[in-house]
């Protein structure tokens, strides 16, 4: 039993030193392979990490390292580690107050930020009227300054798509933003199509489907998904089977 303790002690220690100075391609493969084998909690030592590897001092380096945290984040939520994504997000909005003021006019900071805003009050809903004005006001003025750019249209998306319409949300524009954001990403594929972000837009394009009813879309959304991404069991072990189940209920 101590050989074996020792030998995965020294198989992490030895991953540790091969990320560590790691390039941005490879920080970023490594975290897409954890999305697809659905263990993005083993994200949060590769991101912290990629904050202390000169190498990611960087523009880029830096919006991957905050989106990263974004996804993070919004996977323990989902999976209700609500302590944990806390301590995260607190990481999170650090950060992207400290890049935000490195970097004034980038679009993508500042919908990052609008976004972990909206995770805050995801977690905490009691505090959306004192930072709910704080997030619209990014992700707008994000949205205003680069419209094109794919990751501000997919986070202006669930910015827009998630909002009670009350407070200036809109599904319609929401899922058009969404669709704006493949079309760009698809124009440069061999970049995108092994990023985490890719892979969860055209997830969430089918889930917007699957929740206004539109099944045969959503169903066409996930088998686009399991083509590309055969590994990816999340999408065929749920999200297909559950849009079948919902198009045999509705006949």
């Amino acid at each position: 039993m101590k050989r074996i303790v020792c030998f995965l002690s020294l198989l992490i220690a030895v991953s540790a030193v091969q990320m560590q100075g790691a390039s941005l391609s490879a920080y970023r493969e490594k975290m897409y392979d954890l999305f697809i084998q659905q263990k993005m909690a083993q994200w949060e030592p590769i991101l912290s990490q990629m904050c202390a590897d000169k190498s990611c001092e960087t523009l880029d380096g830096r919006h991957e390292i905050l989106c990263g945290y974004y996804g993070l984040v919004g996977h323990l939520v989902d999976k209700k580690k609500k302590e944990e994504a806390k301590t995260c997000l607190k990481t999170a909005l650090e950060l992207s107050k400290k890049y935000m003021k490195m970097y004034p006019k980038d679009a993508r900071f500042k919908a990052l930020y609008a976004n972990l805003i909206g995770l805050n009050i995801a977690l905490s809903p009691m505090r959306a009227p004192l930072i709910a004005s704080d997030m619209l006001s990014s992700a707008r003025d994000a949205y205003e300054t680069a419209p094109d750019d794919s990751w501000v249209s997919l986070l202006y998306g669930n910015i827009s798509f998630y909002m009670p319409g009350a407070f200036g949300g809109d599904k319609v524009k929401g899922l058009n933003c969404y669709q704006s954001a493949r079309r760009s990403m698809e124009k440069n594929l061999s970049d995108n199509k092994h990023h985490w972000l890719y892979v969860q837009l055209l997830v969430t394009i089918g889930v917007v489907y699957e929740k206004d009813e539109r099944y045969e879309q959503a169903q066409a959304m996930y088998k686009t998904v399991m083509n590309q991404y055969p590994d990816y069991a999340f999408v065929k072990e749920v999200l297909y089977p559950r849009v079948q189940k919902a198009m045999r209920e509705k006949q």
